[in-house]
């Protein structure tokens, strides 16, 4: 018989503890945050590093030949992906469910955004492109919108809290349905959108089940309170119930 090591006996000791400690809050969470945390910082600490390398190299190629800044265009993808899980571990992101989080979330606002490529990655990659993806993802949100109104309901967050977010995903009546308003985009959220355009083309198109543009230039700025949401709870309830058998 081989003899145990006690450093082995250690580390499998650890994941068990770790394990039982964050099965509680691992139902929104994609399979990178089931991990032990000391492992998430870990490799949340390397991805920032890669993340980093082709910064610098870019503002150092830029200071000879400007024409190196283009590639930020390229960069913005690689960076989103690379900050993910850091962003998360630290609180800027927030998640409701795998697939809707919220950024700099606090009791006066939640500016609500969809998942992006690290939660793609982890979350969506089993699901076929077009219908059975986008219903997937939209249940998601669904899903991510319920948890916000247990939060409310359990006076984590305040009923006055108001709720936003940027929407070329939904269509225009499902959002008046679910109780948002809608009105234009202001130039802020317009920019962020076209920074974020090669993530949201690849994205989007997943959802499609083919190449297609989205319609960022129509994007609409939705709101809603936490009020509000409350009294749209069993309108959410109903269409996650109907969508929920093509996924069991």
């Amino acid at each position: 018989m081989h003899e145990v090591q006690p450093f082995n006996f250690l580390i499998v000791t650890y994941s068990i503890i770790a394990y039982f400690e964050t099965k509680k809050s691992i139902t929104y969470m994609n399979d990178f945050y089931k991990q032990p945390k000391i492992l998430q910082w870990i490799e949340a600490i390397l991805l920032l590093l890669f993340g980093f390398l082709p910064a610098f190299t870019i503002i150092e190629k830029g200071y000879s030949q400007p024409i190196f800044y283009l590639l930020f265009i390229i960069y913005v993808p690689i960076g989103q992906f690379a900050f993910t899980p850091l962003f998360r571990l630290i609180g800027v992101y927030k998640y409701y469910s795998p697939m809707l989080l919220g950024y700099m979330a606090n009791n006066l606002q939640i500016d609500l955004h969809s998942g992006g490529s690290f939660d793609y990655l982890f979350v969506m990659r089993k699901y076929k492109a077009g219908t059975q993806l986008r219903n997937r993802l939209m249940m998601y949100h669904l899903e991510g919108l319920l948890k916000l109104i247990q939060l409310i309901e359990e006076k984590h967050i305040p009923a006055s809290v108001n709720i936003i977010g940027t929407s070329y995903f939904f269509k225009e009546r499902t959002l008046n349905n679910l109780g948002f308003q809608l009105e234009k985009a202001n130039l802020f959220y317009r920019i962020n959108l076209y920074i974020n355009f090669i993530d949201l083309f690849w994205m989007y198109s997943l959802s499609k089940g083919k190449l297609t543009i989205p319609k960022i230039w129509n994007a609409k700025k939705a709101s809603i309170t936490g009020t509000r949401l409350l009294e749209k709870k069993d309108v959410i309830e109903i269409l996650n119930k109907r969508m929920s058998p093509n996924f069991k």
